[in-house]
């Protein structure tokens, strides 16, 4: 129950709340060839979750949510200091990461570009979605 502005409560039902970081772009080691494995190139990171913002919102106090700007570095630095070999393995590895440091995110989507993979081409992408049981 919420609220509304003449203080009666008004019956809702809230889904899961979703929150997006776009974007976010640096530099790190992946990649299968002898020289991806010794030069960083850029990436651009994309990471939704799914989560239930009925108490965040009640309290708007931020231990109820997830602090995206936090989280976005904590991922910066385990991806840089991960060096993977493939983008499937990052994007899978974050997720996980994500629920294991974030219990109150419900689901995650990963996807990350390589702008600079493939000559021509704007990039190459992996992404995956994954729930809690």
């Amino acid at each position: 129950r919420f609220l509304d502005n003449s203080n009666c409560f008004v019956r809702m039902v809230m889904e899961q709340g979703r929150i997006r970081l776009k974007d976010i772009q640096f530099d790190c080691i992946v990649g299968v060839l002898p020289y991806e494995r010794v030069n960083e190139q850029p990436i651009i990171l994309n990471l939704t979750l799914w989560l239930d913002f009925a108490k965040a919102a009640e309290t708007e106090d931020l231990n109820e949510s997830i602090d995206y700007a936090k989280l976005a570095e904590e991922l910066k630095g385990f991806i840089r200091l991960s060096s993977f070999k493939l983008v499937e393995t990052l994007v899978v590895k974050t997720a996980q990461y994500v629920f294991e440091h974030y219990p109150k995110a419900n689901a995650v989507e990963v996807s990350v570009s390589k702008p600079k993979a493939i000559p021509g081409c704007l990039g190459a992408e992996a992404s995956v979605k994954i729930s809690r049981k």
